[in-house]
């Protein structure tokens, strides 16, 4: 017996949307924690996105031991952003509740979410608070503020972060929105930029999940192939512009992001690629917290030339 039944007008209006690469070792426990929320679920769509481990046996396990609504689909793009496309294009539910492989979900968090869902505002976008479990540290969790929402102030880096698994979005609002595809990072900013852009919003005081944080991944992803994987995200960055994004907080976010691709090769010691990310930034418009952050950094990087061109060779 359910603690807190949905109306008949909710139950099972969601589709649950999970893309998974070489996820056997954690799927099973994301799976796992919506069982509380099986009144809610229309459909459980596992999309398979190239896996070369036991992923699809352990969903299909899972699909009869959990006793869930689960459908894999299968594709290989190895790209987060077209695997959650391709789920969405085949979900059914009026709710779209995206969630990733590694990551938990809190009892009760779906059912609050559809509940606001549900209000007398109407809104097409619900966030919940979440948690942030950091490899050997204790869980940090992250509330939403209605004031710091709009698209400029996201993308500005001034907002709580909006994570897969907080959200939940009427399905209706997303045709003719979906996730940029065929970027290294940050895909998932510009979604939820253009969704803020266009979406009546309403925020819940329940933490919904528990997002699990990989550093030295984030990091990875940002240097590979840093010139190229720049441009393709910069293009996508620049088209939100169509949505009503005032142009001037798209290129300071290339700035923010420019300086943040430096600073990651500037650690590595890579200071041919910190130099180019840092002209990159130079000769885009900045908020003044990151015109600091860039003079900062190019004091650095001018320093360690400096240094190493007096070593004795």
């Amino acid at each position: 017996m359910l603690v807190n039944p949905l109306s008949a007008f909710t139950h099972g209006c969601v589709s649950v949307v999970i893309p998974a690469h070489n996820a056997a070792k954690t799927i099973r426990r994301t799976l796992a924690s919506l069982v509380s929320e099986r009144s809610a679920i229309l459909e459980c769509i596992v999309v398979n996105d190239g896996s070369l481990d036991e992923t699809v046996s352990v969903v299909q396990a899972c699909a009869v031991e959990l006793d869930l609504p689960i459908v894999v689909r299968s594709i290989r793009c190895l790209d987060a952003g077209a695997a959650r496309n391709h789920g969405l294009s085949q979900a059914l539910g009026k709710w779209v509740y995206f969630l990733d492989a590694d990551d938990v979900h809190e009892a009760g968090g779906l059912r609050a979410l559809v509940e606001a869902g549900d209000g007398p505002s109407a809104p097409e976008l619900v966030l919940g608070s979440y948690f942030i479990q950091r490899e050997g540290r204790a869980r940090d969790r992250f509330v939403h503020r209605d004031e710091k929402l709009s698209p400029e102030q996201y993308l500005a880096d001034r907002a709580v972060v909006i994570v897969m698994g907080c959200s939940l979005i009427r399905r209706d609002a997303l045709e003719n929105l979906r996730f940029p595809d065929s970027l290294a990072y940050d895909e998932d900013t510009l979604f939820w930029a253009a969704l803020l852009a266009s979406c009546r919003t309403a925020i819940i005081d329940v933490a919904v999940m528990t997002y699990n944080v990989s550093l030295q991944r984030s990091d990875d992803r940002l240097v590979h192939e840093s010139r190229s994987s720049f441009g393709r995200w910069r293009e996508s960055l620049l088209a939100l512009e169509s949505r009503g994004i005032s142009r001037t907080a798209l290129r300071q976010r290339e700035a923010f992001m420019a300086i943040r691709v430096a600073r990651i090769h500037m650690r590595r010691g890579e200071m041919v690629e910190a130099g180019h990310f840092l002209t990159v930034a130079r000769k885009a418009p900045k908020t003044r917290a990151d015109a600091y952050r860039w003079l900062r950094f190019r004091l650095k990087l001018a320093l360690r030339r400096r240094f190493s061109s007096n070593v004795p060779r």
